[in-house]
């Protein structure tokens, strides 16, 4: 199979995301060019990239897709491997609200721990799964096999929480806060700030 490109693979995992609510048993490359607001020819490029077989005249079988987008990007639940174990490292109002397991249902990732610098706040808060203090990140992260962060400390915190992390040994951070990480090659780097979102829509 080629080597999918990064905007290919981003596309086909919005695709995953929009399959899992749709409630038809099959679903065309224009009915996916319209949510995504691009040409079906594209849809059918990425889909060639990610090996799937040409639609027919209906279109394609939605499981079936769903299983290859599943298997090819590594997401969801449907490619029959494990869910990938992630945490939220920061648990003020946004942390907080992502302790909601609803978040994510169908994702193929579990949240396995949260991590805050305020032992008080740790004391009140409940959740399905343990709360640490923010200075147990690179014990409880090997420990427990995590491999992802969900990062939404506060920006002074930011350098702290990174470092410890890295030397945690995770393989990729969902950066929500305004701060640029410095991390090293093998770790990925998701930037998710609202407020870096809207700044770069401005272009």
């Amino acid at each position: 199979m080629k080597k999918i490109p990064e905007p290919t693979r981003r596309r086909l995992v919005q695709v995953f995301q929009f399959l899992s609510g749709w409630k038809k048993s099959r679903i065309t490359s224009a009915e996916i060019s319209a949510f995504l607001g691009c040409k079906d020819s594209l849809v059918r490029r990425d889909f060639s990239f990610a090996g799937c077989a040409p639609g027919v005249s209906n279109g394609y079988d939605v499981e079936a897709l769903k299983n290859v987008l599943a298997s090819v990007c590594g997401v969801g639940p449907a490619d029959g491997t494990a869910r990938k174990k992630c945490c939220i490292v920061g648990l003020g109002r946004l942390g907080a609200a992502l302790l909601d397991d609803s978040f994510f249902e169908e994702s193929g990732f579990s949240v396995e721990a949260g991590f805050d610098s305020s032992v008080n706040r740790l004391e009140i808060m409940r959740s399905t799964f343990e709360l640490y203090p923010a200075s147990r990140i690179e014990t409880v992260v090997p420990q427990r096999k995590i491999e992802y962060a969900l990062l939404c400390c506060a920006e002074k915190e930011v350098p702290l929480m990174t470092e410890r992390l890295v030397r945690a040994g995770v393989r990729g951070i969902v950066n929500y806060t305004r701060a640029v990480l410095n991390v090293p090659a093998s770790v990925r780097v998701e930037n998710c700030s609202p407020v870096t979102a809207l700044m770069n829509m401005q272009g």
